[in-house]
């Protein structure tokens, strides 16, 4: 990267403030679907009656949560490694990220549903409905330290004040320095990302063990919190590159970011599809050659009946096809095309997370049958769309609050300059 003599002279001083009307359209469809999805879902949940029903509407809600949740904790991600590695390129998109990770203690609340409702928690993760009738099962009773309810109730706590207070620490040292011009919120955001890393690692690591692992408590995985966090990093960076193109089209961000940021995304992109591929295929390597029972069966459910097609599109989708199609740096570099990968890269993360928690419904619902069953697919639906839609609403409505980028970071002229 260098600095090849971009001027910053048209820019405000005190930065650009999306005016949140320009998308008045957008958030008004998303604050009615997302009222009548969660109002729905509500109802299934505290009325649904039938428990079959709210146990496979438990399964979608998690899915829905925890797919948006991965999205706001990559954007987390990669505002620490910006500040920790002392990145000048990333400054210009800087806040994007940061709207991204401060969307945590929204994603958050949509998770009590499942976390904390009585009927639904306990249909959901086996191992507390064994606990509550005291089962004598040897494996639970070897994990019952790690497995108990207020240990568990602990850890979420703990996952939600330290993702959620490292991302508020971090965006208010950004935003105070827009205001006052002093450069020290730099390197108090460089000196304490630096031991932040190591929270959100194990934070994220434990979260995807206790809400996805935790669905089957007889199943083992040592790489499990490094394959989530993967995806997590793929799609956050893939949302970043469509806000960023959206707020380009309104008028925004035109003086900062260049195609040079794009490039540097796309390869950011390019790098964790690769990196998702190894982890996944190592896992899977694993398993197959130790071909123990309770790891195998991980596999051994995703890849019969319906779900095995699933697995194979999973193969190609989520690694050949943005593979072969991001090694270009022509794709890169274009604005359509790296936009069109990151939706695809959405796309399949989806995916990622349906064929991750889907299967777990149980035996009243069988794999290959959910796959075709109206019924079953619609709850998943309702589950997305009400999550996805109130989540766009959130962020369309915070992401006005301040500027769209960091006015008076002390590097904002090297982003600008950007050359790679």
């Amino acid at each position: 990267m260098s600095d090849h003599g971009a001027a910053l002279d048209s820019l405000p001083p005190e930065g650009e403030r999306v005016e949140v009307s320009k998308f008045s359209k957008i958030i008004s469809i998303a604050a009615v679907v997302g009222g009548i999805g969660v109002a729905v879902s509500l109802c299934i949940f505290l009325f649904g009656g039938d428990s079959d029903l709210r146990k496979s509407f438990s399964y979608s809600w998690l899915f829905a949560c925890y797919f948006f949740f991965t999205i706001a904790l990559g954007g987390l991600f990669w505002t620490l490694l910006h500040h920790a590695s002392n990145s000048g390129w990333g400054v210009a998109v800087r806040r994007v990220m940061e709207h991204l990770a401060n969307m945590l203690p929204f994603a958050f609340l949509f998770f009590i549903p499942i976390i904390f409702l009585r009927g639904p928690r306990e249909s959901l993760y086996e191992w507390m409905h064994l606990l509550s009738i005291g089962s004598d099962d040897a494996l639970l009773k070897m994990k019952e330290p790690y497995l108990t309810m207020g240990f568990f109730f602990v850890r979420i706590f703990f996952y939600a004040i330290a993702l959620c207070g490292i991302a508020r620490l971090l965006r208010h040292w950004s935003v105070s320095q827009d205001a006052t011009g002093d450069v020290r919120p730099t390197f108090l955001a460089r000196r304490f990302s630096c031991g932040f890393i190591p929270i959100f690692a194990i934070a994220a690591t434990f979260m995807a063990f206790d809400l996805l692992m935790g669905l089957d408590y007889t199943w083992f995985s040592t790489m499990w919190g490094v394959y989530i966090f993967a995806g997590s990093a793929l799609a956050s960076m893939a949302v970043i590159i469509l806000t960023v193109t959206a707020l380009r089209h309104h008028g925004y961000l035109k003086g900062v970011v260049s195609k040079e940021h794009y490039h540097i995304m796309g390869k950011l992109m390019f790098a964790f599809t690769v990196f998702w591929a190894y982890i996944s295929f190592s896992q899977f390597f694993l398993y197959w050659y130790a071909k123990i029972t309770e790891e195998t069966k991980f596999y051994v459910l995703r890849n019969t009946e319906g779900w095995h097609f699933l697995s194979l599109f999973l193969v190609f989708g989520h690694f050949v096809v943005p593979f072969v199609f991001l090694l270009r740096q022509g794709a890169k570099k274009d604005m359509r095309q790296i936009c069109a990968a990151a939706v695809w890269v959405l796309f399949v993360h989806m995916l990622d997370l349906y064929w991750i928690v889907i299967p777990e419904r149980g035996p009243s619902i069988t794999a290959g049958a959910d796959l075709v069953m109206p019924g079953a697919f619609l709850l998943d639906i309702v589950a997305f769309v009400a999550v996805g839609a109130s989540m766009l609403y959130l962020f369309l409505r915070s992401i006005g609050s301040y500027s769209i980028y960091p006015a008076r970071d002390p590097r904002l002229l090297e982003s600008a300059r950007l050359l790679n």
